[in-house]
């Protein structure tokens, strides 16, 4: 049997062989090469008449929450909830831009990617001595901020069937694809409740977390009227997470890597609205987005100031996200 390599292949088998830094770079070097030839590719795709193509921007309100907390031992044990930290009310400004292929009206490529800014928010972070979140001794509420940074690529294959309830076709899109999604967190004004010392000065730590991993959905679209649309989503993910720390206060730390956190997870999102034409090529969109994740066990290491380090168990980590968006859309 004879086995052949693809240029590509080759590239990556030989950067897997560098230093870590060189094939870094080298990764980094294909990614740009493969953007600039696919926007190379873009006029071609665009002057075929089995092609059509959509471009969206947009804009909304989303609100997240996130926790987390690890065991005293790698055994889970000593005691079986140390630390536990949480983000609530994670008020947050969002900006997404989108794109969609579609060839002959069957086979679809859709892909999006948004930034967020997180503009108010709270954290908490309690220490216990006993099982079961017992004998706390530390507690603070602190403010958080940061950002959020969400990326998702997809194809499916577009079938149509006809309702006889409503009279109108409906769009079911099968889909597989692969995301990746980001929440960049910041404590700051840091204020001790247990004991109840009050406020305290310095405090900038940091939590950077990453959920990525493929996902398989359904597009659905039904014509309600001449000129609005239903539209909804549904995604099932399979997620690696990961998050790097610096608890900037913790003498005892290193820094700027204080700990690690690695699991393995999955999740869903959902999201239904309307999409309204205001001419052939311009469209409005109005979604509601809801998603939920979560983690199984995993492991957590500490990074101590004099170089060693300590292994722990991560129990688990929970991300629930809602947002309300607005987008414009138009075709090419």
């Amino acid at each position: 049997m004879k086995i052949h390599y693809s240029r590509t292949a080759c590239i990556i088998a030989f950067a897997a062989c560098l230093p870590q830094a060189q094939a870094e770079t080298m990764k980094q070097d294909l990614q740009y090469a493969l953007l600039l030839g696919l926007a190379a590719a873009l006029p071609a795709v665009h002057a075929s008449p089995d092609v059509q193509m959509e471009g969206s921007l947009g804009t909304g309100y989303r609100q997240d929450r996130l926790n987390w907390n690890i065991a005293g031992t790698s055994a889970g044990t000593n005691p079986n909830i140390l630390s536990e930290l949480g983000w609530d009310n994670l008020n947050i400004a969002q900006l997404r831009a989108g794109g969609k292929i579609t060839y002959r009206n069957d086979w679809v490529v859709r892909g999006a990617a948004s930034y967020g800014k997180i503009v108010t928010g709270r954290n908490q972070d309690s220490d216990y001595l006993g099982d079961n979140r017992t004998l706390e001794f530390s507690r603070s509420n602190n403010k958080a901020g940061g950002d959020v940074r969400d990326a998702s690529l997809g194809v499916g294959h577009t079938f149509r069937f006809f309702d006889k309830t409503v009279g109108k076709f409906i769009n079911l899109t099968p889909l597989a694809g692969y995301s990746l999604n980001q929440q960049n967190l910041v404590m700051t004004d840091g204020y001790q409740t247990w004991p109840p010392t009050g406020a305290f000065p310095g405090l900038n730590t940091t939590y950077n977390a990453e959920w990525k991993g493929p996902w398989l959905g359904m597009d659905a679209w039904l014509q309600a009227g001449p000129k609005l649309a239903i539209i909804a989503s549904m995604e099932y993910h399979w997620v690696d997470y990961s998050a790097e720390a610096n608890w900037n206060l913790r003498e005892d730390f290193a820094h700027p890597v204080s700990f690690i956190h690695s699991a393995r997870g999955n999740g869903y999102t959902v999201s239904l609205g309307g999409s309204y034409s205001i001419s052939r090529k311009f469209l409005l969109n109005v979604t509601l987005e809801h998603g939920k994740w979560t983690t199984d066990p995993g492991k957590g290491v500490t990074f101590l100031a004099d170089g060693t380090s300590a292994r722990t168990r991560l129990n688990q980590v929970n991300w629930e996200s809602m947002a309300a968006m607005l987008e414009a859309a138009v075709r090419f």
